[in-house]
């Protein structure tokens, strides 16, 4: 079944693609520097600074994102609340 998207769906679904890619980025560094530590590359000193470092900036993207996100998310509740509010004030009008 094939959905066609407006473009603002479209939009909403690669903003949040976007997130889910770079928090599963973030994922992928911290862990692999771990399995290169088990294979003796680096410190665990080492990866624990790394993983302090990532996570810092991992928070602080993710924070920022969403921050901007839930704006968006708010002006799309209050834009399509009050459709829906007209909508059914339609729909009671039919009844």
């Amino acid at each position: 079944m094939d959905i066609e998207l407006t473009e603002p769906e479209e939009v909403k679904a690669d903003i949040y693609e976007g997130l889910a890619v770079i928090n599963r980025a973030f994922q992928q560094i911290i862990g692999t520097i771990n399995k290169l530590q088990t294979k003796g590359v680096v410190s665990p000193d080492y990866v624990q600074d790394q993983e302090i470092i990532a996570n810092d900036l991992w928070a602080r993207i993710n924070c920022h994102l969403l921050s901007e996100i839930n704006k968006r998310e708010q002006d799309d509740r209050n834009h399509y609340g009050k459709m829906r509010a007209t909508m059914e004030r339609r729909i009671r009008g039919r009844q």
